[in-house]
């Protein structure tokens, strides 16, 4: 039997600031939306190297989230490494605008 893909709203389109991210929780899992440029990217908050939460980082070459504490790039679309010291990649959620609401993909 096939799954059909779940959004839930997570945010208003103007919660997210351009260039900047939004923290919001989908069960226990802390999830960063981003606003790059207009577009809107969701991952996992939590750098994969070190407990701390990407969205109070930057978004680096509008392409990527750079960890506060070490400066680990995470690529906003496939949430690959970019740089050292994390290797490990963070989940990526779908995102799609509804009106004004962000809403990501759950499975």
């Amino acid at each position: 039997m096939e799954h059909m893909a779940e959004y839930i709203t997570v945010a208003r389109v103007g919660d997210i600031p351009l260039g900047g991210a939004l923290q919001v929780e989908v069960g226990d899992n802390p999830i960063s939306i981003w606003n790059v440029k207009g577009a809107f990217y969701a991952i996992d908050d939590t750098c994969t190297h070190e407990e701390a939460y990407l969205s109070e980082g930057e978004v680096i070459d509008d392409c990527c989230a750079m960890c506060p504490l070490h400066g680990s790039e995470f690529d906003l679309a496939t949430g690959a490494a970019r740089c050292l010291p994390a290797t490990e990649p963070v989940r990526t959620y779908p995102v799609r605008v509804e009106g004004d609401e962000v809403q990501i993909e759950i499975s």
